[in-house]
């Protein structure tokens, strides 16, 4: 058979049946049948480009703790003490001096100092004298701090005894003060001033404190020591009652005791959680008229919010259930009484931007859900308040939704609550005028739908959708982020067939995608969805092909296209192999695959396909690709470069310059090594079919002799693929009738021993496969001259006669009339049984031999019929011989 003595040492053997074994146990990537979709790298930064058209946009680039949520609410106080709060905008105050955490003096300037000990009572400030005396001396340095302003107090004189009780009070200051200033006189010889403790070890300060009149009263009141005050400090009205069953009132004094303490807060994160929810339940209450506490809604609110602006509050839990509590609350007309409209939508806006900051985090995206904070935004999304209205404030909120539909559970969510519906309402043209501040917002509701398009695509698919989108990329033809955001989303849709016919039922869609195309060729990532879409439309409906490839003049736009991005993929190779700094070429390779992609499509079109098949400029770049590329390298590219090629070989007119002389011996040198080396079975299919087109020309014919290509096509017949196997046949036919082509297949290479197996292994339901086997021996027997093999002989003899039979008991289609009148006519065209001797070395012909092969014969008396398997021979004795 073969020209050497070990057939194992031709190359060409070795190569394809690694090719051939390696195939079935390497996946390929790339699939014509499956193209690859455009990967979107996850970013849940609000926007991807730089800001080009100059105006003021909303960022990312900020913390939580910029954030002050009560001043920018109700004020720069927001109601309630600055000693009082922690604020996310405060400033560290320095270690000398502490704040002091007691609720019973929120209203006055308690400082404490670091060399003080623990049980000391808190004191007043100072008199200017002694501050003085306390910097002259070094011992200790205060850093000065703002306070509430308090009465000077006296520099000297013995400290003003408390009155007894019933006694009338102390007289007015004004009549009883000295001209030196002070407190008035004693009222009594007794009343001396209190002697010093010879204990005491306490400095002037400290003595001033203890002489004061407020420690005076506070003495006379029995105040417990700072200790017990501290242990007693979170009694709040009804401090017995379970948190569960506290009062709004009794919540809210929680929450201030709470608020004015770190390390309360720090000590009761659990409390604190509790609280939340309790908070919570009132707040539901008041939505629903219950309780009668709605009067103490703003309050609350602005406890809740206060709480939020703790720097030290940074738990994700606890952030989430109070900017809930808080949302709820704004949506209370009562609870923003007196608060004007851009407080309350200063509120929204930092509740947002502390969402969207949590929500940059892929952890938290559950949290969202289980935290039922996702209904609460999408309410302010839809709601036509005032508040509710700015553009910014959407923004942040659409920000948080597009980040969290990342997760299928939250997607789900959101498109069950309507999101889609209210998203789109976003989109509605007839209140857009084209402004860079809309494009802002739209960016981000186009990313979220882009999120949301994948397993939900049915409700993307309504006409007024689909025309809204269409409707933004004409309005907004310079914002390249969200066209891109746009193609993302189509480029989901359409690989759907039911998107694909919604699309097919207006001209304007795809009109549009291509005039959008056209105008952003500079853009690599839009070009390349675009050019995604277009060939899903393309593929699936013969209607939109016609009218991309003509009305929209894609047959032009094509190949100016992939002209373009060719040149500009040269240019970057050439940069890497000198080793200078620039763009990868990966990025442009993935626009050539869907721009070749979309060729292949629309080349099925006749009038389109001659058109492409006769330009220079989509000809040239095929045959340059197919050079340089390598399909262990650029796979995908490589294959959809064949497809395109065998489509535009399928018209053998004149004009047709890949059947150019030099072009049909350049296409067969670039085919063998895609046949030697590709493990792609796609890749061998679409090859095989390339030169069963490209093999109806005699020169092409025989430069695929000389290159070997049709023994490769011969051990292909071997291969498990059946599509494979067919479009192999069909090259073979062609050069089966050439007679310059058949002594080759006859003598150097087993064609009819494996053509016979063929045959004989074909499904009986295939008539297609057995017909394309059959006209191969056809073609092979007209040669006169050329002599089978003996042993062949007899294979193709008792595979015919089975051939025959099987079609006469199924002829139910003009295919396999056909196929049984060429089966005749091969075997009246074989060599009689008597004329048959035996091999040297070989089996008797007539024997039963032939080969290796293992007939099974029928045993029904006058049948004796023979088949390849034991399951035709089973299926055969079912159908003729039943009993």
């Amino acid at each position: 058979m073969y020209p050497d003595d070990d057939p194992l040492g031709d190359p060409y053997v070795k190569a394809l049946e690694r090719s051939s074994i390696a195939q079935t146990i390497k996946a390929a990537r790339a699939s014509l049948a499956e193209p690859s979709r455009p990967f979107t790298p996850l970013d849940r930064s609000l926007f991807r480009g730089t800001n080009d058209s100059g105006d003021s946009r909303p960022t990312s680039s900020y913390s939580v703790d910029q954030l002050s949520l009560v001043r920018d609410t109700f004020g720069s106080t927001g109601g309630r003490p600055e000693s009082a709060r922690s604020s996310r905008s405060s400033r560290t105050r320095p270690d000398t001096i502490q704040e002091e955490d007691d609720d019973g003096y929120r209203g006055s300037d308690v400082l404490r100092l670091d060399d003080e000990a623990d049980g000391g009572y808190p004191r007043n400030r100072p008199s200017p004298q002694d501050s003085e005396e306390a910097q002259s001396s070094g011992s200790e340095e205060l850093t000065p701090v703002t306070a509430v302003p308090t009465p000077p107090l006296p520099s000297r004189g013995p400290a003003r005894p408390p009155r007894p009780p019933g006694g009338g009070g102390y007289p007015p200051a004004a009549a009883s003060l000295r001209s030196g200033g002070g407190y008035p006189e004693p009222l009594s010889a007794t009343d001396a001033s209190p002697r010093r403790s010879p204990s005491s070890g306490a400095s002037p300060r400290r003595r001033l404190a203890e002489a004061s009149p407020t420690h005076s009263r506070r003495k006379t009141s029995q105040s417990p020591a700072r200790g017990s005050r501290a242990a007693s400090s979170d009694a709040v009205p009804n401090g017995d009652v379970p948190i569960t069953q506290s009062s709004c009132e009794a919540i809210i004094a929680r929450l201030q005791s709470l608020a004015s303490s770190k390390e309360k807060r720090k000590k009761s994160p659990d409390l604190l959680l509790e609280i939340i929810e309790r908070i919570w339940d009132i707040t539901m209450d008041m939505k629903g008229g219950r309780g009668g506490e709605l009067h103490l809604a703003p309050q609350l609110l602005r406890e809740v919010m206060g709480l939020m602006d703790a720097k030290d509050v940074k738990d994700a839990k606890c952030i989430f259930k109070l900017a809930r509590c808080a949302l709820a609350l704004l949506s209370l007309e009562g609870a923003t009484k007196g608060v004007p409209v851009s407080g309350v939508q200063a509120a929204y806006q930092n509740i947002s931007q502390v969402l969207f900051k949590y929500s940059q985090k892929e952890g938290h995206d559950t949290d969202f859900l289980t935290e039922r904070l996702i209904e609460p935004l999408i309410e302010v999304l839809e709601s036509d308040t005032p508040a509710c209205a700015s553009s910014d404030l959407r923004v942040y909120i659409v920000g948080v939704l597009k980040n969290v539909s990342n997760d299928s559970s939250n997607a789900k969510f959101l498109v069950q609550r309507g999101a889609v519906g209210s998203l789109f309402r976003l989109l509605d043209s007839k209140q857009l005028t084209g402004s860079s501040k809309e494009a802002q917002l739209l960016i981000q509701v186009t990313a979220a739908l882009r999120n949301l398009a994948s397993n939900q695509y049915k409700h993307f698919i309504q006409e007024e959708r689909l025309n809204a989108m269409t409707r933004v990329m004409a309005l907004f033809p310079g914002q390249t982020e969200l066209l891109t955001n746009i193609a993302r989303i189509l480029a989901k849709l359409t690989v759907h067939s039911s998107a694909v016919e919604a699309f097919a039922k207006s001209d304007a869609h795809i009109r549009q995608i291509t005039k959008t195309l056209s105008s952003c060729v500079e853009s690599a990532p839009l070009t390349l969805r675009l050019a995604f879409v277009l060939g899903n439309l393309t593929e699936r409906s013969d209607r939109l092909r016609v009218i991309f490839a003509f009305d929209c003049e894609g047959t032009a736009l094509v190949p100016q296209l992939l002209s373009k991005y060719w040149q500009k993929d040269r240019q970057l190779a050439r940069q890497e192999q000198s080793s200078k700094p620039g763009a990868t070429p990966k990025e442009v390779e993935e626009v050539l695959v869907k721009l070749v992609r979309l060729l292949a499509n629309i080349a099925i079109t006749k009038s389109a396909g001659e058109t492409l098949a006769s330009s220079s400029a989509v000809v040239d770049p095929l045959l340059d690709m197919l050079g340089a590329k390598r399909i262990g390298d650029s796979e995908e590219l490589v294959l959809n470069v064949v497809a395109a090629v065998t489509n535009l070989l399928f018209y053998d007119v004149p004009s047709n310059l890949l059947f150019q002389e030099d072009s049909k011996q350049l296409l067969c040198r670039l085919f063998r090594p895609l046949l030697l080396e590709s493990y792609n079975v796609e890749a061998l299919v679409e090859t095989a079919r390339a030169l069963g087109n490209l093999s109806r020309h005699a020169d092409a014919r025989r430069c695929m002799a000389s290159l070997r290509l049709d023994e490769i096509l011969v051990i292909l017949l071997d291969h498990d693929d059946r599509d494979l196997v067919f479009y192999a046949c069909g090259a073979l036919v062609n050069l089966g009738a050439d007679r310059d082509c058949t002594p080759r297949l006859l003598g150097v290479s087993p064609a009819v021993q494996k053509l016979a197996k063929l045959l004989g292994d074909a499904p009986s339901d295939d008539p297609a496969l057995q017909l394309v086997a059959v006209k191969v021996l056809t073609n092979l027997s007209l040669d006169p001259g050329a002599a089978w093999p003996a042993t062949d002989v007899e294979a193709v003899r008792g595979v015919v006669e089975s051939t025959i039979a099987d079609c006469e008991e199924l002829a139910d289609s003009p295919e396999r009339q056909q196929l049984i009148e060429l089966a005749k006519q091969l075997q009246g065209r074989l060599p009689p049984t008597s004329a048959r001797r035996p091999l040297p070395g070989g089996p008797e012909v007539g024997a039963g031999a032939s080969g290796d092969k293992e007939w099974f014969c029928c045993k029904a008396p006058g049948c004796g019929r023979r088949f390849g398997s034991e399951e035709k021979l089973t299926a055969h004795v079912e159908r003729r011989h039943p009993k």
